[in-house]
């Protein structure tokens, strides 16, 4: 590893799982994406909307879809709820992790609503904006 303005990402818990900051420019994962713990902190799952490096106990879920920060921040926590099923030892595997399913909303055809869950968070983010400045705005 070598200093730099590249994300790490690692088995953590907190700060977007970043661990460090590297210039090495090989191996690189590519933005919209989601971090997912399989060791250390299991189950933790962050948005990553800049490339970035990933240890060896982070999968990296490429969408099949187009990824954006709404989607992603409601598919997190419902990742998050699925690993929690794995204990330190087990691991979550990446066999484990295809084999999973999280309930999504889904469309008249049965694909996933991705239109509805974009909006829907869309809302959910702004309101939390609003509360955010008008505590600031208290303080």
């Amino acid at each position: 590893m070598k200093d730099g303005n590249i994300r790490f990402i690692g088995a953590s818990a907190i700060n977007n799982g970043i661990t460090a900051y590297i210039s090495n420019d090989e191996h690189l994962h590519p933005q919209n994406t989601i971090t997912l713990s399989y060791n250390g902190s299991i189950g933790e799952a962050f948005y990553q909307d800049e490339i970035f490096w990933a240890s060896d106990d982070v999968n990296v879920l490429y969408p099949k879809f187009e990824m954006n920060k709404e989607i992603a921040f409601f598919i997190i926590p419902l990742l998050k709820t699925a690993g929690k099923r794995y204990a330190f030892i087990d691991k979550w595997k990446k066999e484990d992790m295809e084999k999973s399913k999280i309930p999504l909303p889904a469309d008249k055809d049965g694909n996933p609503d991705y239109e509805y869950i974009e909006n829907y968070m869309a809302k959910k983010l702004n309101v939390t904006k609003s509360f955010l400045t008008n505590l600031a705005a208290c303080v």
